[in-house]
């Protein structure tokens, strides 16, 4: 048959966009989400046969020797410092409707794919905890490959950003704790200081991506958090710092542990302060299967479905990567950017337009009814 026939329904785009995007909730407790694509799912006569308080997933069984997985996450960011109201700011709402939408369009088709298509509408990718929870619930179970596709504001809308490889950067959170003893401000002597120590730290750790890693392979450490003190006048006797490293092979990973550690001790011999240093993992790198990346740019070109050459990896973390430590898998980005300076990814102001979600679910539906021929 001729796939280019199976087309997304863009009126159906829009309104589920709108619905999604109304229903916006934090991580682990996207309950109004879940029972919205649940009946959603139900009323084109597709009832999950694993749904969780957040979060469900299912099999489009027919009777195939293949089975390929399509990911959505489904939960918001904050949009206020309160965390009192929430939004799609990082567009899981485009995430959740190309989904819903290939999903849809399957059942409206006669002809069925020749692969089973499990279905995983993901909770808590933002704390990065949900990809390891679906995959404890057996999301992939009997599953070949998996594919998740992005809205990303750097690509022109509606166009396809496949890249091979490296994708997306491991991400890990930093915490350290410096300790002191507390003096006057004009009086430094006599204690000792913890905010000129924690400034020493992070000036210094750039040193370690600068000198201490191979300067071919990227590397990123940056703080976002700093508290201590309480006056302008008082020195005080403990500080608190918080940050992330980023990475995409192992020996940088090490590089960057390592040096943090060592650098911890140095301050601390110099400053006479004491420091406590957590490193907690987060996501790993996500890695896409360049046979597969190669297969979907093969099968969007076939299908004119526009696509830039695309070799930007991104130093953001997604945990989309626990997937491909699995199976093979792809991450695809879908052009967002509709008047060229859009607002960035987590931004206030980060929107979707409808032909993105549109390319997206365009894109899934071709991959869907082609893929049998990448197993041959």
């Amino acid at each position: 048959m001729d796939v280019k026939r199976i087309q997304p329904d863009a009126g159906l785009a829009e309104r589920l966009m709108n619905d999604l995007a109304l229903l916006a909730e934090p991580s682990f407790k996207e309950y109004k989400t879940t029972e919205y694509i649940v009946a959603f799912l139900k009323k084109t006569g597709i009832t999950p046969s694993h749904i969780f308080e957040t979060g469900c997933y299912g099999t489009l069984d027919f009777g195939a020797e293949k089975t390929v997985a399509f990911r959505s996450d489904i939960d918001a960011l904050p949009a206020n410092p309160d965390k009192t109201e929430y939004k799609h700011l990082c567009g899981h709402h485009h995430n959740m409707t190309a989904l819903l939408l290939l999903l849809e369009a399957v059942q409206r088709s006669e002809v069925k794919p020749k692969v089973n298509i499990r279905y995983i509408f993901q909770p808590a990718e933002e704390i990065v905890s949900g990809a390891k929870f679906m995959i404890e619930k057996g999301c992939l179970d009997g599953v070949d490959c998996i594919f998740a596709a992005h809205a990303e504001n750097e690509i022109p809308m509606g166009k396809l950003g496949v890249k091979s490889g490296p994708c997306m950067a491991g991400s890990h959170h930093i915490a350290l704790t410096f300790t002191g003893k507390a003096t006057h401000a004009a009086m430094p002597h006599l204690g000792n200081d913890v905010i000129t120590a924690a400034a020493d730290y992070i000036t210094k750790a750039q040193m370690i991506v600068s000198r201490l890693k191979d300067p071919i392979l990227p590397g990123l450490i940056s703080f976002g958090s700093i508290h201590g003190g309480s006056a302008d006048n008082i020195i005080p006797d403990k500080l608190e710092l918080k940050g992330t490293f980023r990475y995409f092979h192992s020996e940088v990973k090490d590089t960057i542990e390592k040096g943090m550690e060592s650098l911890a001790s140095g301050i601390e011999e110099l400053y006479g302060v004491k420091i406590e240093i957590d490193i907690k993992d987060g996501t790993h790198p996500v890695m896409n299967d360049p046979a597969l990346a190669a297969f979907i740019c093969d099968i969007a070109d076939e299908n004119s479905l526009p696509r830039v050459p695309f070799d930007k990896a991104s130093l953001g973390g997604e945990d989309f990567s626990e997937y491909v430590r699995l199976v093979k898998g792809v991450f695809v980005w879908t052009g967002a950017n509709e008047h060229g300076n859009h607002p960035p990814l987590h931004s206030g102001d980060f929107y979707v337009p409808t032909p993105t979600v549109v390319a997206s679910a365009d894109m899934w539906i071709k991959l869907a009814y082609s893929i049998d021929r990448y197993f041959g």
